[in-house]
């Protein structure tokens, strides 16, 4: 498989339920990126895996969906769990991939922390980036009703 911000060919394979995958060998400079694959079995329904399958190529349309789909714009106030607690900071960048990230993983946000050091948010979540001032606000309501 091409996996997108990856320079490794991702080999799968599955039988039933069971399937494994790794990063294999890194695509040769002459060598066409594209993804193969090979589907055994009986009464299976080619044009949905197919949609399917064309729905993960990443594309600018693919991307731009993803960056509508996040919470928080460039520049908001956000609070991030460290292992500090919830630090605040200010989103920098969306769809934030660095040489440093597992191959293929791209995180959602960037973000400057208020003492300057930059990180990354692992998901688009609660559990890991906030609205500034959630958890106060969150326990005001609760005192509140």
């Amino acid at each position: 498989l091409n996996v997108a911000d990856c320079d490794e060919r991702f080999m799968f394979q599955a039988v039933h339920m069971i399937f494994n995958g790794n990063f294999d060998a890194p695509w040769a400079d002459d060598e066409k990126r594209e993804s193969k694959f090979v589907f055994i079995g009986k009464n299976l329904d080619h044009d949905e895996l197919k949609e399917g399958f064309l729905a993960c190529i990443q594309t600018p349309e693919l991307i731009a969906k993803r960056k509508l789909a996040l919470r928080f714009a460039v520049g908001d106030a956000v609070e991030c769990r460290t292992g500090d607690g919830f630090v605040p900071g200010k989103v920098t960048a969306h769809l934030y991939r660095d040489d440093f990230m597992p191959p293929g993983v791209t995180a959602p946000y960037q973000i400057q922390l208020d003492n300057g050091k930059l990180i990354w948010a692992p998901e688009d979540d609660d559990k890991f980036i906030r609205a500034k001032d959630a958890f106060f606000a969150e326990k005001k309501a609760k005192t509140e009703a």
